[in-house]
């Protein structure tokens, strides 16, 4: 009998020390699993913490802090890790957010303004396009301290205000009202009147328009021309000057005893009539009756904006030449189609793979995206970027543009708008207004790149935000024929625009169309590369109402690509590239907008 229990002891004995080994063994496994896992970081975060490491022992160095070109070392660091993961989440918040930190300590050793506005930059990126990160409500205090510093008081407390309303649980949130009770309470704004204001009048307050700083005693700016383009319920104003002119909105009411409509007008200043001006242009497309032009004193011209269903407008203003541009929008132009969900019966069935619900992927597709515009960069008198045996790039360009539409009507069965269909001269502020006015679901404007070094090669695709690099900043410069020096002026009314511009749609929309075009092209040829994407303020997508991107599809300058250019089988490639990249962007989109079936 004793025998058999010791038998049985050793038994259990065994069986909970196998029991000890597996779990002991299991849980060392994990351990190591998990301590692997922290000690390799992604490959975005490595090369952050290189960079941090750099800013680390700069600020150790009291030697090395003096000195401007070791911060300028560091921040293009942590350039080229934004730049190479602009849509890292975690990273690319962490690489803007040290950008503008070293600005601004750089400030406290150089005493230049322009660092200040490097880092208010940075910070204003990181806000726009990372809302949700933790680093968000940190670079609003910042950027609040910042305004603050440069005496801008009011920009000072709209940022900690807004830290205040979206951020009321992060950790800046009690530092930024202890920043506004020091500020005290705003000064209330007195009226003209108590009377009762329409909705128009409620929503269109002249605050937050942003005019060019104009020296004193500046010479007045002849106001030469006022062009429209219209629509049902969108129309667009430009009002051009040979010049910078200072403007400022006001709003009159109608006054039906002198047959007056509701009025906007903008006084531009110093200003003059032009010779040639016409001073009464009707419009009456039910949106604007009219635009009307006078010299409201030596040095002021008034343009007087006579409303008819205007339910909202927009005004901003781009350089080289001047020019103010005023978006009218109607209320319907807001009030786009929604999408077809999964349920709904679609006559007839175009070719293509089908889903369990009886609807082509060609249809499922292009369900929410019905209208996409193809801008063919350049034309007419402006040959864009000439290759070195003689290629022009409004040429190339034209030809990739019509291939694209081609297939995108063929795959996708979608209303394909092409800005011009042959070599014809088009003001940038022309073709966004087009793609405004057809209610546009995608802009792709397609050029082709140049560079002062022959040996640049490569694809690239951009957005519209702040240019964060110099080649950036080259490239924007090219395509809007402008200087680097006029696209840094336009930080002021960025601002502004991009409030409603669909930044991470149109990112998300780059990166599709950069790696499709990259990946159709490797396919057939050798030494393909990627420049990756990249943001830039081009005049052409600024006032795009929708996702919109530029695309350079090759350099033109350089003697292999401008060969490849000259093929037909080449723009077959890279037209074939942007479509897929659009048709994976629609694609991406469409799940979320797609209700499941019962």
């Amino acid at each position: 009998m004793s025998l058999l229990l010791s038998e049985r002891n050793r038994i259990h004995l065994r069986f909970f020390l196998s029991l000890f080994i597996i779990f002991f063994l299991s849980g060392t496994f994990l351990l190591i699993a998990l301590d692997s896992a922290h000690a390799k970081p992604s490959r975005a975060e490595y090369t952050y913490r290189q960079a941090k490491s750099e800013y680390d022992r700069l600020a150790r160095s009291s030697r090395l802090r003096i000195h401007r070109t070791a911060w300028v070392r560091v921040i293009k660091r942590f350039r080229k890790v934004y730049l190479t993961y602009p849509n890292d989440k975690k990273v690319a918040p962490k690489a803007l957010f040290m950008m503008a930190r070293c600005y601004s300590e750089l400030y406290g050793y150089s005493g230049a303004r322009k660092d200040i506005r490097e880092a208010i930059e940075r910070y204003q990126v990181l806000v726009e396009r990372f809302p949700k990160s933790r680093l968000a409500d940190d670079a609003l205090y910042a950027l609040g301290g910042l305004y603050k510093r440069t005496g801008n008081i009011r920009l000072a407390r709209k940022a900690w205000e807004k830290i205040v309303e979206e951020y009321p649980k992060r950790d800046k949130a009690r530092s930024a009202r202890n920043r506004l009770k020091i500020l005290g309470p705003k000064q209330r704004q007195e009226t003209k009147s108590s009377r009762l204001t329409t909705h128009y009048e409620k929503e269109k307050g002249s605050a937050g328009l942003f005019s060019p700083r104009i020296a004193p005693g500046a010479k007045a700016a002849a106001v030469q021309e006022v062009r429209y383009w219209s629509a049902s319920d969108y129309t667009r104003v430009v009002i051009d000057t040979v010049g910078p002119v200072s403007f400022k909105k006001g709003y009159l009411p109608a006054d039906w005893s002198k047959h007056l409509p509701e009025r906007i007008y903008l006084d531009l200043k110093p200003a003059r009539i032009g010779k040639k001006l016409k001073d009464n242009i009707p419009i009456q497309d039910g949106l604007l009756k009219g635009v009307r032009v006078a010299q409201f004193n030596r040095s002021t011209v008034r343009v007087v904006f006579d409303l008819g269903k205007t339910y909202k407008t927009k005004i901003f203003y781009l350089e080289d030449p001047f020019r103010v541009v005023v978006d009218a929008f109607g209320e319907n132009y807001f009030q786009r189609a929604p999408c077809l969900p999964r349920s709904s019966k679609i006559p007839k069935k175009t070719k293509g793979e089908l889903k369990d619900n009886g609807i082509s992927l060609a249809q499922q597709l292009g369900l929410c995206v019905k209208r996409v515009v193809i801008d063919a960069g350049h034309g007419g008198k402006d040959p864009g970027a000439i290759g070195p045996t003689g290629l022009r790039e409004k040429d190339v360009v034209l030809k990739i543009a019509k291939k694209v539409a081609s297939r995108l009507k063929k795959e996708l069965a979608c209303q394909v708008v092409l800005t011009r269909k042959k070599d014809r001269f088009l003001p940038l502020t022309q073709r966004t207004a087009i793609a405004n006015a057809r209610k546009a679901d995608i802009f792709v404007s397609i050029h082709a790149n140049a560079a002062p070094h022959r040996r640049a090669r490569g694809v690239e695709t951009y957005f519209l935000n702040f240019a964060l690099d110099e080649e950036a900043m080259r490239v924007a410069a090219r395509e809007n024929a402008t200087s680097t020096k006029r696209i840094g002026d336009l930080k002021n009314i960025l601002n502004d625009i991009m409030k409603n511009t669909k930044v991470d749609e149109s990112s998300r929309l780059a990166n599709y169309i950069q790696k499709e075009i990259v990946r159709n092209l490797r396919k057939r040829y050798s030494n393909v590369k990627s420049k990756g994407v990249k943001q830039a303020p081009f005049f052409v997508l600024i006032g795009a109402r929708m996702p919109s991107v530029l695309v350079e599809v090759s350099f033109i300058s350089n003697r292999k690509e401008e060969k490849r250019l000259k093929s037909n089988r080449y723009l077959d490639r890279v037209a074939e590239g942007i479509v897929n990249g659009i048709k994976s962007y629609i694609n991406d989109t469409k799940l979320a907008y797609l209700p499941a079936t019962d």
